[in-house]
């Protein structure tokens, strides 16, 4: 029954929304977070990898990733199991898109394929009613993370859920008209919006999100680590500065004190060797003083 459900065929307009859940689902919510999940790492990553091989040819694909190495060793979002999936030791099989997941695929749609960004530049808040191919891939990106941070739950209301399948499904479709004019994965999106679920049959999904979501949090986490670590060391850095500074500063201090000493040794001698001088000289007048009032006396 699911599988006969899943292939059907739909316009939009007639949809009345999801299924009434006939499998032993925990509750409608899980069932909705369940749902974006598979959009996700089926329809949505799909379409990434076709617009990788729209803009580059999958046999140019090794010569591009080596063209643009050291551009993508900049980027901190890609962990070393995925460079090692991009950049093979030598004699091992060169990526093919397919073997590529939705994170690793917006790095190179982003970076590599040459698309012009949106109004705000990648990664950025995007305008409403922006529609070009950029703009839409973001906000693809943004709603994925958003169910990520959903699978703590897993779950999401209902409220929740039409609006984020709203937003993944109108920028699919943007995209599909840009790129081929065809609608594939419209007819593709609605057919999972009616399709009957089932735990099973969706837990890979459910799944792979969590371990995404769990991925990103320890890459961000080490991040932060990095630059507390950086911060510490620079903070140390500017402490062995300040100290070196001080140690100069009373270096320059003990060393002022010292030749001020000396000045005021050398001032007191001179003013005590002029004082003595200023004694004799005034003895001696006081002594010829007194020899001419006595010879004024003995007159």
């Amino acid at each position: 029954m699911e599988n006969r459900s899943c292939k059907r065929q739909l316009n939009m307009s007639s949809l009345p929304g999801p299924s009434s859940t006939p499998y032993n689902w925990q509750n409608k919510a899980t069932e909705n977070f369940s749902r974006l999940c598979q959009l996700i790492v089926t329809i949505c990553s799909d379409l990434f990898r076709d617009i990788l091989s729209h803009y580059i040819q999958p046999a140019n694909l090794r010569t591009e990733l080596d063209k643009s190495k050291k551009k993508l060793d900049k980027v901190k979002s890609i962990n070393p199991q995925q460079k090692r999936l991009l950049y093979p030791d030598p004699g091992k099989a060169s990526p093919m898109a397919k073997d590529l997941d939705f994170s690793v695929l917006y790095v190179l749609i982003r970076n590599i394929c040459g698309i012009k960004p949106h109004k705000n530049g990648w990664g950025d808040n995007i305008e409403n009613g922006d529609n070009s191919i950029a703009a839409c891939i973001d906000r693809i990106r943004l709603k994925r993370n958003l169910i990520s941070g959903h699978s703590k739950t897993g779950s999401m209301d209902n409220a929740s859920f039409h609006s984020t399948w709203t937003v993944l499904e109108n920028s699919i479709i943007d995209i599909e008209k840009q790129l081929t004019g065809g609608n594939m994965y419209k007819r593709a999106v609605n057919a999972l919006y009616l399709c009957e679920l089932s735990p099973s049959s969706t837990r890979r999904y459910v799944e792979e999100i969590t371990r995404t979501f769990k991925s990103e949090i320890s890459k961000k986490k080490a991040r932060i680590d990095g630059v507390e670590s950086q911060l510490n060391q620079n903070t140390m850095t500017k402490k062995a500065r300040l100290d070196k500074v001080e140690d100069q500063q009373n270096s320059v201090t003990q060393e002022f004190r010292e030749r001020f000493e000396e000045f005021e040794t050398s001032i007191l001698s001179i003013w005590q060797g002029r004082d003595s001088a200023l004694k004799e000289y005034m003895k001696g007048r006081f002594s010829a003083l007194e020899e001419n009032m006595e010879g004024m006396y003995f007159e």
